[in-house]
């Protein structure tokens, strides 16, 4: 999935990635490519990118979806059933989202 999860709440994202979950074998896997906002904000190009684009999502599904930090995924793939979490940063926007069941 791209930027499935950063278009949805929290309660929404569950549903999703709990349906998701119900649907892979033991040990599967769900890949997903988000921004994943750095956990303290810096002056970086990264941090910069990424507040921006949150601001954006905001805008456009009014309130809606938003950019979660890498804890906050982990939680919400906790919740739902999915022990194994990794993160891989691609580039300064994107980070790929490992969730294992």
């Amino acid at each position: 999935m791209q930027w499935v999860l950063t278009t949805w709440t929290d309660e929404e994202c569950k549903q999703i990635m709990q349906n998701c979950c119900k649907s892979l074998p033991q040990g599967g896997k769900l890949i997903a490519c988000e921004p994943v906002l750095p956990e303290h904000s810096d002056d970086s190009h990264r941090t910069r990118a990424l507040l921006e684009g949150d601001i954006f999502v905001m805008t456009i599904y009014r309130a809606k979806g938003k950019h979660r930090t890498e804890e906050q995924f982990k939680q919400l793939a906790i919740s739902v059933g999915f022990p194994g979490f990794r993160s891989f940063h691609v580039d300064h926007f994107y980070t790929i989202l490992e969730f294992q069941k």
